[in-house]
């Protein structure tokens, strides 16, 4: 995965991470909107029943200190009757009566001429009269009085020197009455009702459609209070809030994708092209037309990567140019040398006979060498993308049926699976051949190389081992990197160097075990494990 694939990959986590988060804090606010409206309408049905608590108490308050004149205890007389009026006329109270002792109604003042005719009735039946007389208040429960208006009865005990001698009642009317206008809600979008026994004493709900309702009890009397508000006030609330709540979702994935594009443009997209320049310059695409671009800094990467470009060009073509060199002038050169030394081998006796044989072994090791440096031309030619997986196995066995032809004395003991697929191309062939003409040639007569392949799960191990001289520790050292390269300290021979560098070319790796003062060699390559059906779909393709 590359750097834009992983850029995108973790811009679409955070962008689903914040979404995620952003629609539960979404959903949390608007919880929090709905919790603290119902909230606030369980409240307000608390406070509507603490007023009315409030207001009863305090009327029967206002009727034990009027109970507390004298005249009322007169029954039946102009004096109790006139006291009766003037607890009226101070109260809130729509009408008022004194029962004795015995339950008969003594006095009554509404307003209504059919009062005169209540006068003796007995009210002893009466829950409120009951309750006062035993020396409580008491508020009686809704109901239709004989004056046929629906009201509520306030009782307190009315005392004559400490004894009960009857009650002192007063009434509120429970329909056009101003009992209520202190419950007047302070908006239209709320409604109230109060019920007992789920008949309805008070509605102010009409105006309402679908509505959040909650309940409370009050304290003195067995009625309910219930709050109404209109849901489509908080139903509006809460579209606000999600008109609110989209605004800034979009402002914060609009600023969270604007940065996202601006470090994709202004860094991901250019490490691509770093590692597309990077990627031409391994091709040996020395001259491309890919730049980087941007602030100061890219623009300093550009021009160290053009150098790097042209110096590494000029390399080439030296390198190039004095392989063309050894390969043509040289070799030419050679051949002349070659053909005069067996002329004078021919034509010559005794020592002049030996020089011109030494002079011509000289001669074909030089040629052996130039051919091998022709070897390099070819890996040059070569690119890091020429890669496809091979059998290792089968060329293996090709480079050891070579070595048996040229060296039958060596015994080989080859330990491999029937195939092995590695990440290669052909030029591997040249590195096996160069390890086995090396033992042939090293190891002396009737000597022995055992080679193994072992497959891992993502490499392929080659060992190759003599039982011959071994190579010096400083070719090795050399080989490996350990020890620089001079007109002094350097590599007479050129093989394994082809070995290393055909290796190298395909990402595999060499290294010699071979302990220090032992005899024979061992040479491990290691390579990267390829599948072989791929490389034949590849190949069919390219067909």
């Amino acid at each position: 995965m590359n750097t834009s694939q992983r850029f995108v990959l973790a811009f679409a986590i955070v962008f689903v991470v914040s979404g995620f988060v952003l629609v539960a804090a979404f959903d949390a606010h608007r919880s929090d909107v709905t919790s603290y409206t119902e909230s606030a309408v369980e409240d307000q049905a608390e406070g509507t029943a603490a007023a009315l608590d409030d207001r009863l108490r305090g009327q029967q308050q206002t009727l034990e200190v009027a109970a507390t004149n004298e005249a009322l205890a007169d029954h039946r007389s102009q004096r109790q009757h006139d006291a009766l009026e003037a607890v009226i006329d101070r109260s809130a109270f729509d009408g008022a009566s004194i029962v004795d002792s015995d339950g008969i109604l003594q006095s009554l003042t509404t307003g209504d001429d059919s009062e005169s005719e209540l006068v003796g009735a007995d009210f002893s039946d009466r829950p409120y009269v009951q309750c006062a007389l035993e020396g409580d208040r008491c508020i009686s429960d809704p109901f239709i009085a004989e004056t046929d208006n629906y009201i509520v009865v306030i009782s307190v005990p009315l005392y004559d020197d400490g004894e009960v001698v009857g009650t002192v009642n007063a009434a509120y009317h429970l329909s056009e009455t101003d009992f209520f206008d202190a419950l007047s809600t302070v908006d239209e979008r709320t409604g109230i009702t109060i019920t007992h026994d789920e008949g309805v004493i008070y509605a102010q709900n009409d105006h309402l459609g679908e509505t959040i309702d909650r309940q409370t009890d009050l304290e003195t009397v067995d009625w309910t209070v219930t709050v109404h508000h209109d849901q489509q006030l908080l139903l509006e609330t809460l579209d606000r809030l999600q008109t609110f709540q989209i605004i800034v979702a979009l402002a914060f994935f609009g600023s969270v994708t604007g940065f996202a594009i601006w470090v994709y443009r202004s860094k991901v997209k250019r490490i691509g092209r770093l590692a597309d320049r990077l990627d031409a310059l391994e091709d040996r695409a020395y001259d491309t037309d890919v730049t980087i671009g941007g602030p100061a800094e890219w623009q300093r990467i550009d021009l160290a990567l053009d150098r790097l470009g042209q110096s590494l060009a000029r390399r080439e073509q030296m390198l190039l140019v004095h392989n063309r060199i050894l390969r043509h002038n040289l070799r030419n050169d050679l051949n002349v040398i070659d053909g005069h030394a067996a002329q004078l081998e021919a034509t010559t006796e005794g020592p002049d006979r030996e020089s011109a044989r030494t002079i011509q072994r000289a001669t074909t090791d030089l040629l052996e060498l130039a051919d091998r440096a022709r070897t390099t031309e070819r890996l040059l030619g070569r690119s890091v993308t020429d890669r496809r997986p091979i059998d290792l196995v089968a060329m293996l066995e090709e480079s050891i049926e070579r070595l048996h032809d040229e060296y039958p004395d060596v015994d080989v003991h080859f330990d491999a699976p029937d195939t092995a697929g590695v990440v290669g191309g052909p030029e591997l062939v040249l590195a096996f051949d160069e390890l086995l003409e090396n033992v042939g040639e090293h190891a002396g007569e009737r000597s022995s190389v055992d080679i193994s392949v072992r497959t891992e799960a993502d490499t392929v191990r080659v060992q190759i081992a003599d039982d011959g001289p071994g190579i010096p520790a400083e070719t090795i050292e050399r080989i490996a990197g350990n020890t620089a390269i001079s007109p002094v300290n350097h590599s007479r021979g050129i093989g394994l160097w082809l070995v290393d560098w055909t290796v190298s070319l395909y990402d595999g790796t060499l290294e010699f075990l071979s302990e220090e003062g032992g005899t024979g060699t061992v040479v491990e390559l290691a390579f990267e494990r390829g599948s072989l059906e791929a490389g034949m779909n590849e190949l069919e393709r390219g067909k």
